[in-house]
């Protein structure tokens, strides 16, 4: 009994040691995702045989800068309805299915940054909007604030994901990284800032 004791206490000691290393090296790792049972996990990307075809298509999508007056009318009013202000700046993606999808930028009437993807047809795949950081629930900056007690936040978004209508909360950072934090605060996930809508922050 007194040695499973011993192994118990020891056990414990180990999970609270690695906790604590998690924490000191979580800005050295990319893509990184901690949950909150405080297991973690990697994603990682194996290459499959592809014979030598279109590999750079396999491995994700293409994307191009076009000037707004390219855009589908269908996708502008969808943007200029969902968003309330006016996009200004566009690109376009093709997925590695072959599905194309606009991402639309701009500034809506509060003066705030907004980014979007929208299909040709004007159905509103994604929106994410520059909020107030007193906009951002308490157990998600509460969740910020336990992982990443020193970082300084730069910025703070609303990203609402219209096909589940989950919302995320994206907190950017100013070491050059930024978190996405679900509103149940059950994640949190760190990124290299140029991973930031489309690598533009």
């Amino acid at each position: 009994m007194y040695l499973q004791e011993l192994v118990d206490i020891s056990g414990r000691k180990s999970r609270m040691n690695l906790l604590k290393k998690i924490k000191k090296q979580v800005f050295t790792t990319t893509g990184l995702v901690i949950f909150a049972s405080c297991a973690f996990n990697i994603n990682t990307r194996t290459l499959a045989d592809t014979k030598g075809i279109l590999i750079a298509q396999k491995l994700g999508e293409i994307q191009k800068k076009i000037q707004i007056s390219e855009v589908p009318i269908t996708v502008i009013t969808a943007a200029r309805a969902a968003s309330g202000g006016e996009p200004n700046k566009a690109q376009i993606q093709i997925n590695p299915d072959g599905t194309t999808v606009y991402e639309l930028g701009g500034q809506n009437q509060q003066g705030f940054d907004f980014e979007m993807e929208i299909t040709p047809d004007g159905q509103i795949i994604e929106i994410d909007e520059q909020i107030e950081s007193s906009a951002v629930p308490e157990k998600v900056m509460k969740a910020f604030k336990f992982w990443l007690p020193q970082a300084k936040v730069i910025s703070t978004w609303r990203s609402t994901r219209y096909k589940s209508f989950d919302y995320y909360y994206e907190i950017v950072m100013d070491n050059d990284f930024w978190v996405e934090i679900p509103a149940d605060a059950k994640t949190i996930q760190i990124n290299p800032l140029n991973t930031l809508h489309g690598g533009e922050n």
